[in-house]
């Protein structure tokens, strides 16, 4: 345990670690200089308060503390350690000999930047004393208890003996690294790049180009670059899907994961592929992003996308293209509504290429200076509309008109609320028994109709161009940043396929089926007539 003495004179206190066996001149010295408040001037009588509170401490401690040499020295630590199973947990491991039984294993740990800490009791063998193992396996492998590949973990154990004392062992520091793979790094910088396999100039490409990305946005969004940043680099999907936050089944089948940001954590993982320095950059972005502003969650989605675009090394053009779309069609979102991803595939490529081009009007009409104030200004808990009035003198909507002019589109007019219709009264049904005359040809006429008939009119673009360089991102309850592609096997260029559903019949199927019903039906007529 740790004692605390606080004194009566200054405004510091003294911190004893329990286990301490004698005071020395230099802890003497340390816990003079301690005691003194750091804001006045050392005077005779000032130094002699102090060494009188010292003598008053020292004291106490010598006589008074429960921790004795024998309690202290009865315990000693053989080995620690912890050892990763990624993506199903983590173990903690403890050997100690004691002399006295051992009561209680304690380790506690924190995870990357979080800001807690937790705990849990390791199980305890006591069969071989002095000799006692203690183990723990910490668990990882849902959506709550997640940890990325990467991440920093920083541990240490509690021991309590049958007396009641503590004994704490040294803080470590560990990284929780995917076990299913061998890895090497590539440092540069504050920039760690992990990777298995003969892809060390992939690895080296990727660091050079976070590091230049880092040089750009820093200045940018007034974040601390000083902080080291873990990218953990996949070779294929197959060794990707098993590494990101736990999903649904659908959702892995349709989605590819290309990149996922963790801030908390400052890991960020990434496939490895021909748009995997986009993918690097545009992450790493989201994790500066938040750190400026102390929480992604208080950067509205377009300002937050549009900062991860510009920081993207490697932009696609079909974030433009969706968006020249959205202004010849008049499907712009307004921004203060975007706050989530649309359901619309398309109109989630148009919120990515509004929120590039705010951005750049931004950066490029007021400079790069205001925008690290705003992100500062939200990182104070105030939303995006009075940060933007401090900051630039306007709000929300007053933005929105100047970017639509800049980008040549129609003003946002919010719509006004009408009258609710009030529906009319639907007309009772009527059902009718379907029969197929004797000898007719309306089901060979249903046949020709329905083969003849003109498909729904799609707006355009019904595809999305060029979708195997786009990075589409989504959000969750965590706060997590993702970026993924849809899979569509059946058609080139991505969009959506829209085939019959498994035992379904279709028009030309079900003309063709009348028309045998009717056949048979006109047979048994005629064989009644012939009696």
């Amino acid at each position: 345990m740790t004692v605390f003495w606080r004194k009566t004179v200054g405004t510091g206190f003294f911190k004893i670690p329990a286990g301490t066996q004698k005071i020395t001149s230099q802890t003497l010295t340390r816990l003079t200089l301690n005691v003194i408040p750091s804001h006045k001037v050392l005077t005779r009588s000032s130094i002699a308060a102090a060494l009188i509170v010292v003598i008053a401490v020292t004291s106490f401690w010598v006589f008074g503390t429960t921790v004795s040499a024998q309690s202290t020295e009865s315990v000693t630590v053989v080995s620690s350690s912890v050892e990763s199973q990624f993506p199903e947990g983590m173990t903690f491991k403890l050997d100690v000999e004691s002399e006295l039984r051992i009561d209680d294993v304690r380790v506690t740990f924190e995870v990357g930047d979080r800001g807690t800490t937790q705990y849990a009791y390791l199980e305890l063998d006591q069969t071989t004393r002095p000799l006692v193992n203690g183990e723990l396996f910490h668990r990882t492998n849902s959506r709550d208890r997640y940890i990325p590949p990467g991440t920093a973990i920083t541990y240490w154990f509690e021991i309590i003996d049958e007396n009641g004392d503590t004994h704490l062992t040294e803080l470590e520091t560990w990284r929780f690294d995917d076990a299913r793979y061998e890895w090497e790094e590539v440092t540069l910088g504050t920039v760690t790049i992990l990777y298995h396999g003969p892809v060390r100039t992939r690895a080296e490409r990727l660091a050079e180009a976070a590091v230049e990305s880092l040089g750009i946005m820093g200045p940018i969004t007034g974040a601390d670059v000083e902080t080291p940043i873990v990218m953990t680099l996949y070779n294929n999907n197959a060794e990707m899907i098993e590494a990101v936050v736990a999903r649904s089944l659908a959702s892995s089948r349709e989605l590819i994961t290309e990149g996922q940001a963790f801030d908390s954590e400052s890991v960020v993982l990434v496939l490895a592929g021909r748009s995997d320095i986009g993918t690097a950059t545009h992450e790493m972005t989201h994790i500066l992003v938040a750190r400026a502003a102390n929480s992604s969650g208080s950067v509205p989605l377009w300002l937050n996308e549009g900062l991860a675009e510009y920081g993207n090394l490697d932009k696609t053009v079909s974030y433009e293209r969706f968006l020249e779309w959205a202004i010849g069609t008049d499907r712009l979102i307004p921004l203060k509504n975007l706050r989530s991803f649309p359901g619309d595939p398309n109109l989630t490529l148009v919120a990515y290429g509004q929120g590039r081009s705010a951005v750049n009007y931004m950066i490029e009409e007021f400079g790069a200076e205001k925008m690290a104030l705003l992100l500062t200004t939200l990182g104070t808990g105030i939303g995006i509309d009075a940060s933007l009035e401090t900051v630039y003198g306007f709000g929300i909507d007053g933005f929105e008109d100047r970017w639509r002019e800049e980008i040549g589109a129609d003003p946002y007019i919010e719509a006004t609320p009408g009258p609710t219709p009030t529906p009319d009264a639907e007309p009772t049904p009527t059902y009718k028994l379907l029969t197929a005359p004797p000898e007719s040809s309306d089901a060979a006429s249903d046949s020709t109709a329905s083969e003849n008939a003109q498909p729904t009119e799609v707006p355009e673009p019904t595809a999305v161009p060029d979708l195997d360089d786009e990075v589409v991102e989504t959000t969750d309850d965590d706060q997590v940043e993702e970026s993924a592609v849809e899979r569509d096997d059946e058609t080139s260029g991505g969009g959506t396929c829209s085939a019959p559903s498994s035992g379904s019949i279709d028009g030309t199927a079900g003309a063709w089926l009348l028309v045998v019903v009717g056949l048979a039906a006109g047979g048994r007529y005629r064989s009644r007539q012939s009696r």
